[in-house]
């Protein structure tokens, strides 16, 4: 009986070991998108990439709040500040190499405060 458990726990150990690294085996980031997923998409602008292949970027994940300035998720371009979402639209797909989606507090760390909602950082080639 003793056996039976052992066998039993060690295999549920292992199938735990092995469901832990199927989730970094799926090839995308969920907040990035690389280069030759911009390519393969064959979309015109950056906005058309994010919102073909990652539309969970567009949504507002911030913490709502009674400040109605509130400019929505802001755009970097190559450490810059660019725009608003809308201003995706102004940039090339051919152009990138790169889009990722940071969070407020991830934001912070990168661009300093006053990003409720996040950034989506557009890095060129």
């Amino acid at each position: 009986m003793r056996a039976r458990l052992a066998v039993c726990c060690l295999a549920f150990a292992l199938s735990a070991c092995a469901t832990g690294g199927a989730s970094h085996g799926s090839g995308h980031d969920p907040n990035a998108i690389t280069a030759d997923e911009i390519e393969a998409s064959h979309e015109a602008t950056a906005y058309d990439v994010v919102r073909t292949l990652r539309p969970n970027m567009l949504i507002t994940h911030g913490v709502s709040s009674f400040n109605q300035s509130d400019p929505g998720i802001m755009v970097f371009v190559n450490g810059t500040q660019f725009g608003t979402i809308q201003s995706l639209d102004r940039i090339a797909a051919k152009d990138v190499d790169e889009i990722h989606f940071y969070s407020a507090s991830e934001a912070s760390l990168r661009h300093g405060t006053g990003f409720p909602d996040g950034v989506i950082e557009v890095k060129t080639k």
